[in-house]
């Protein structure tokens, strides 16, 4: 069998990175519902970038992950900005909105969000999206509407003020994609990551520590960490879902379109809700295979890229004119070294829990 070209290899090895950060978010929902039963969302958000930062800068520190030199009159400010999207405006939407929304409720309108990197995406960044690209993305978006409110009464419980700060944090995912697809020649998957667990980190920690010593309540912060079942849980959100999903969806974004890589946070969706019914026992509905067959049409229509068409040429290229599969690098060793990413062919939708309604999200 012929060998494949060194590009369409490098793709294939993206878009697998790309599934497993499904998977990895997927799964993300049920272990925090297992810490939120220990802590309420914003000491779990403090506990978690704590831990996801610790697990990065130790490492970073110690000389184990590469970081590149920092060079002169590089602007610190960019790396800033997008971790005040994501995760810190991201999720502080998120948690207040859940407050006041359903779960369905929530699933609904964060379905928006490849829609809003779409748009956001073609303004910013000037990329341009072919009719079928676009039928994927609405098609994708309306499996998970489907999926999530076919019932009823889905938005019952759900009041504007929630559903609005819902909306909020679908936009602030997509313009997460958006930003840090525009840095991918300027900075590396690792120096995104590390911004983002680090801004993480102290505003969550901060804020809870404000919130608890104002209220005199520093036991009930200090409480989840004596928990047993609460450690399991929390490395894994705090880890996978925080530090390996992040890095994972930066190293994505750099060489994908960051529509295309919401829409592999919308298929974690997917993924959470299989984990419910194989693991915890949930059902499955007609439903949600109308809504599954959906997300993977969207997808799978998204990333099409024609019959004999070069991969190389399905997107157009970026001004760096640098190509996938540059000579002597390879995607792991990209990864590994923390070097910036060779820019490519084209690209955070909100999870949404499939139980209590206060429930983050684990993207």
């Amino acid at each position: 069998m012929t060998d494949l070209p060194a590009t369409a290899k490098s793709t294939t090895a993206i878009y697998a990175l790309a599934i497993v950060y499904a998977i990895v978010i997927g799964f993300s929902f049920m272990f925090t519902k297992l810490a939120l039963r220990h802590a309420d969302p914003f000491d779990m958000l403090a506990y978690r970038f704590a831990l996801s930062f610790a697990a990065l800068a130790i490492p970073v520190r110690a000389g184990w992950i590469r970081m590149p030199r920092r060079q002169k009159g590089r602007p610190r400010l960019p790396l800033l900005l997008v971790s005040l999207v994501y995760p810190t405006a991201f999720f502080g939407f998120q948690s207040v909105g859940l407050d006041a929304a359903t779960t369905s409720g929530a699933g609904i309108f964060s379905a928006t969000s490849p829609i809003f990197a779409l748009l956001l995406g073609a303004l910013l960044l000037k990329e341009r999206a072919s009719k079928l690209q676009l039928l994927s993305v609405l098609v994708s978006a309306f499996g998970l509407v489907f999926m999530t409110g076919i019932s009823a009464d889905a938005l019952r419980g759900t009041s504007a003020v929630g559903g609005g700060l819902i909306l909020l944090s679908a936009v602030a995912l997509a313009l997460y994609g958006v930003l840090a697809r525009g840095l991918r020649t300027s900075y590396s998957a690792v120096e995104l990551s590390y911004a983002m667990m680090r801004t993480g980190c102290y505003f969550f920690v901060g804020l809870a520590l404000v919130r608890h010593l104002t209220q005199g309540t520093m036991s009930a912060l200090l409480a989840p960490a004596a928990e047993p079942g609460f450690w399991l849980p929390l490395l894994y959100i705090a880890i996978m879902s925080s530090l390996v999903s992040s890095w994972l969806s930066n190293f994505a974004l750099s060489r994908i379109e960051a529509f295309k890589v919401s829409l592999f946070v919308n298929l974690g969706n997917l993924v959470s809700i299989s984990s419910g019914v194989l693991i915890m026992g949930d059902d499955w509905s007609g439903a949600q295979t109308i809504g599954t067959i959906c997300m993977l049409a969207g997808v799978i229509g998204a990333n099409y890229r024609g019959g004999k068409r070069k991969t190389a040429e399905s997107v157009e290229p970026s001004s760096s004119g640098i190509q996938v599969g540059a000579p002597g690098r390879g995607v792991g060793k990209e990864i590994l070294d923390g070097n910036k990413s060779a820019d490519s062919s084209a690209e955070p939708s909100p999870e949404v829990s499939s139980g209590n309604k206060r429930v983050v999200s684990g993207v």
